[in-house]
C-alpha cells in the first residue's frame, strides 16, 4: 500500500507532466503553424508571381484584349482632342479580298451614319463610309479601288485627288511644275477647322511625271486587318 505521501508525489508528478505536455504541445504547435504559414505564404506568393500556365489560345486571347484596350484608349484621346461628334465601333467583318480593302461596322443610318463620313483608327486616318444600311455600314480604306478623296500636299497645300488601286494609293491631277518632294505630308482637304482633320494622313514616297501632271505614291497606309476598333466622325465630308 502506498502511503499518503507517496500518493501526493505521484499526483504532483502527473499534474506536472500533464501541464508540461500541454505547454509543449501548444508551443511546438504554434511554432510549426507559424512556419507552415510562412512556407504557405511564400509558396503561394511565388506561385502567383509565376502565374498560372496558359495555353497558346489563352495567351493569344489575352494579348488581343490588351491590344484592343490600348486601341480604345487611343481612340478616346482622339475624341478628347476635338469637338466633333465621334462614335466608336468594333469592326465585325473584313473583306477577304486584298483588292477590295473594306470592312463592315455594326452602325448604320439609325445611328446617324451617312455616306462619306471619315473613319479613323487609333493610329490615324483609315478611310470613309461607302455604303450605309439601317444597322450596318461598309467602310473603304485608302487602298480600295473605289476610294477617292481631295487632298492637299506639302506646306503649300497643292490640291490633288487621292485614289486607291487595290494594293496602294496615289495622288493625281497635280501640275508637274508644283514644288513637291518625297516625304512631304498629305492632308485631307476640308474647309472645316479641326485638329483632327489638320493632321497628316500620309507622306509622299515616290514622284513621277506624266503628261503635264505629277503622280505621287502614298507611303503604305495602315493595315486595317490589324485593327479592331474605329471612330467615325459624324460630319458630312466635302465631296
Amino acid at each position: 500500500m502506498l502511503s499518503n505521501r507517496s500518493k501526493k508525489k505521484i499526483y504532483l508528478i502527473l499534474v506536472f507532466s500533464f501541464v508540461f505536455t500541454i505547454f509543449f504541445y501548444f508551443k511546438v504547435g504554434s511554432y510549426l503553424n507559424s512556419n507552415f504559414k510562412s512556407f504557405s505564404s511564400s509558396f503561394f506568393k511565388n506561385y502567383a508571381e509565376m502565374g498560372i500556365p496558359l495555353d497558346s489560345d489563352q495567351r493569344l486571347n489575352l494579348e488581343n484584349l490588351k491590344r484592343e484596350n490600348l486601341e480604345l484608349k487611343s481612340l478616346l484621346q482622339i475624341k478628347d482632342s476635338d469637338s466633333f461628334n465621334i462614335v466608336f465601333t468594333k469592326i465585325i467583318f473584313s473583306h477577304p479580298s486584298f483588292l477590295n480593302q473594306s470592312f463592315t461596322v455594326p452602325l448604320g443610318s439609325e445611328d446617324g451614319i451617312t455616306k462619306n463620313q471619315f473613319v479613323f483608327s487609333s493610329k490615324g486616318f483609315l478611310g470613309k463610309v461607302a455604303k450605309v444600311m439601317s444597322n450596318y455600314s461598309e467602310v473603304i480604306t485608302l487602298e480600295n479601288i473605289n476610294f477617292n478623296l481631295i487632298v492637299e500636299v506639302g506646306d503649300a497645300k497643292f490640291k490633288g485627288i487621292l485614289k486607291g488601286n487595290g494594293y496602294g494609293s496615289q495622288i493625281e491631277y497635280i501640275d508637274d511644275t508644283s514644288d513637291i518632294n518625297i516625304g512631304d505630308n498629305i492632308y485631307i482637304y476640308s474647309p472645316i477647322q479641326s485638329n483632327l482633320l489638320q493632321k497628316p494622313i500620309g507622306k509622299v514616297s515616290d514622284i513621277r511625271k506624266n503628261s503635264g501632271f505629277l503622280y505621287l505614291t502614298v507611303a503604305s497606309p495602315l493595315v486595317f486587318n490589324s485593327i479592331s476598333y474605329v471612330g467615325i466622325v459624324k460630319i458630312d465630308q466635302i465631296k
